[in-house]
């Protein structure tokens, strides 16, 4: 099997959650290199997952090193219900990965997610608290209230959630 490919294993802790779930779907914004510090390159590559990506950047290498396809943007301007429409987003997600800079721009991006519409069973949230923005307490607020349970806290850096009803 490769290696984690995950900044703090993200990936590793997704396919714990849902027991190595093969073909699963996932929706990475603030996606990054494709392969480098990448949570989904994975689960793609081992797991047969399928999905969608956002970045601002990265097209080129994207399209050498992956088959999912990358959505080159601004997702602080992306309309997620047309996106995930257009792209065939299942109702319910398996992972949502969400790692924007600064960590302003990430909780905005959260506000814009059709949580009424979709769920996601495991979601990985950067909030880098550590850098005191104010977003780590708002962000948690909005997740609860969705129905998302906080399962683990990691380096004062990201928060992990889980859907404890699906």
């Amino acid at each position: 099997a490769m290696k984690s490919t995950s900044q703090i294993g993200q990936d590793v802790y997704v396919l714990k959650q849902l027991q190595n779930l093969r073909g699963g779907f996932f929706v990475d914004i603030g996606a990054g290199h494709p392969e480098q510090i990448n949570n989904t390159h994975l689960l793609e590559k081992s797991y047969g997952w399928s999905g969608i990506s956002l970045d601002l950047g990265y097209a080129d290498e994207w399209e050498e090193q992956r088959d999912t396809p990358l959505i080159v943007g601004d997702a602080r301007k992306a309309r997620f219900k047309t996106l995930f429409k257009k792209h065939n987003v299942p109702k319910v997600v398996d992972y949502l990965s969400m790692d924007l800079e600064p960590p302003t721009v990430t909780f905005e991006v959260l506000k814009r997610i059709p949580f009424d519409v979709y769920t996601f069973r495991v979601i990985t949230y950067e909030h880098d608290a550590y850098r005191n923005l104010g977003t780590l307490e708002p962000s948690r607020k909005l997740l609860e209230k969705h129905g998302y349970t906080l399962d683990k806290t990691v380096n004062n850096q990201e928060d992990w959630y889980i859907r404890t009803d699906l």
